[in-house]
């Protein structure tokens, strides 16, 4: 690995620095990490300064976060990491809704909630997001039950935009449209930058909601390489924008979808630099990015765009309340088209929702909630994590996340993971296939697992019930009845 040049900035200097010190042995799997105050001391740098460099650290897995604990060297006793990912070559149609229909007939069937990548229902403020209800319907009176016309409530875009300023995020109420989610967020921003045809480059691999929006509205995946600690990756991706020039980039850098990735700051801002020269718009899905960090979150890439570049996509859905459906998009430069596609579709919003949501921003329930949250999500995925290594075959391999709550799993290449569902679903468990994940054929051998659920007897159980799957699938021939 290459020394920084010595124009990089401090923090990157010293967490390079601190990765060959962790690299050489010097230091053992649970140890405490120096802490940020100790380590700006010793640099004679900032505070910030030295949080970031931990945080880079944290961002590619080799540190975890303790709250009120500090940083310590993560446990090596865990399945291997996955390998980064392999793409096919040039765009590909996308043709991924036949599987999606096949896996989401089962979506009312009261399964071990292992596939779906939401939050346990039961680890949702309740309490709050009631209180917050009554108190916004008290409030709106009669207009609770009218239209939020778009852009939405004035008061929710407030307090999104304040609590991004925290972040770096350089907009204010008036850049922000409310949405049904981020999904919508994202087909307004494909709409707003796209035609039918289009090339599309995407993570390899990538959210099937993504693959889904690609193939409604009839553009192309260009699949680019990712590594399942640091993200999209760069030189890949430069090599098919001189290849294919695609319209549009449309990537998850912080606590990506499946792999759990996150890109460092510095790569954030290299990702932006690479677009923006190119003139080619970044849409950014930053659903995630609450769960990072025990305290100030680390920039999204809208933090470094200067242009307007940057669509920014973002909701509660994945922290909050996932049946508000509340989103929203920073479009950037690309605003009146994003706001004239908001109108001409599914344009009403929910006034009593948005109302009781920018409650729940202002009050402080949202961050106390946080913090709860990501405690438990950190518990769920190392107890799935355990019961993995512990039940999976010999060559499983695991992309186990610096933050969110999401697992990738690897199986033996033998392992057929859309049969390893299909059997799953009929134990009463439900996972994520890999296949669902790539624009093209491919990934079969690989799962996702949702960790934020209590781990339960029965919900640990059912991690040894897939595991035993693995195995049964593990020992068949190629000419076994079960594979063909």
């Amino acid at each position: 690995m290459s020394a920084p040049s010595p124009s990089s900035p401090h923090y990157r200097r010293i967490a390079e620095m601190l990765r060959l010190t962790l690299t050489s042995g010097a230091l053992r799997a649970g140890d405490r990490m120096i802490s940020a105050r100790k380590l700006a001391e010793r640099e004679h740098v900032s505070l910030p300064t030295a949080l970031e460099a931990l945080r880079c650290l944290e961002a590619e897995g080799l540190l975890v976060a303790r709250p009120r604990s500090g940083y310590y060297i993560r446990q090596t006793s865990l399945p291997p990491s996955v390998e980064t990912s392999r793409s096919p070559p040039g765009p590909v149609p996308v043709t991924l809704s036949a599987v999606a229909r096949s896996l989401f007939s089962s979506a009312e069937a009261r399964l071990v909630p292992l596939g779906a990548a939401l939050p346990d229902p039961t680890w949702l403020p309740g309490d709050a997001l009631q209180r917050a209800l009554h108190s916004a319907s008290r409030r709106l009176d009669a207009h609770g039950q009218s239209y939020s016309l778009p852009p939405g409530r004035v008061d929710l875009r407030t307090r999104i935009a304040a609590r991004s300023a925290q972040w770096g995020a350089r907009f204010g109420a008036d850049d922000l449209i409310i949405t049904a989610g981020a999904t919508q967020a994202l087909r307004l921003a494909l709409r707003a930058v796209c035609q039918p045809g289009d090339v599309v480059a995407i993570e390899q691999p990538a959210y099937f909601g993504t693959l889904l929006l690609l193939e409604d509205l009839g553009l192309k995946a260009l699949a680019i390489p990712t590594d399942p600690v640091e993200g999209l990756l760069l030189e890949p991706l430069a090599d098919a924008i001189r290849c294919h020039r695609p319209a549009a980039v449309l990537a998850s850098p912080t606590v990506q979808n499946p792999l759990g990735a996150s890109m460092p700051v510095a790569r954030k801002q290299e990702l932006v630099a690479l677009l923006e020269e190119a003139e080619i718009p970044l849409i950014e899905d930053d659903v995630y990015g609450d769960l990072v960090g025990d305290g100030q979150r680390p920039p999204a890439c809208k933090a470094f765009d200067q242009s307007g570049n940057v669509i920014y996509c973002s909701s509660l859905s994945k922290t909050l309340a996932p049946g508000w459906r509340i989103g929203w998009i920073a479009p950037g430069r690309y605003h009146l088209q994003v706001l004239q596609a908001r109108m001409a579709g599914d344009w009403a919003g929910a006034p009593l929702l948005e109302a009781a949501a920018s409650e729940m921003l202002a009050s402080g329930d949202y961050d106390r909630h946080l913090r709860r949250l990501k405690r438990r999500v950190a518990q769920g995925v190392l107890a799935v994590v355990a019961r993995v290594e512990a039940s999976f075959p010999p060559g499983t391999r695991v992309s186990v996340p610096a933050a969110g709550f999401l697992l990738w799993v690897e199986l033996p290449q033998q392992v057929n993971a859309l049969e390893v569902h299909r059997r799953a679903l009929a134990l009463g468990i439900g996972v994520s296939p890999g296949p669902l994940f790539s624009p093209a054929a491919g990934l079969t051998h690989f799962l996702r697992l949702n960790c934020a659920n209590e781990p339960t007897p029965r919900l640990l159980n059912a991690v040894e019930q897939i595991g035993a799957l693995c195995h049964e699938l593990a020992v068949f021939t190629p000419d076994s009845p079960a594979t063909r």
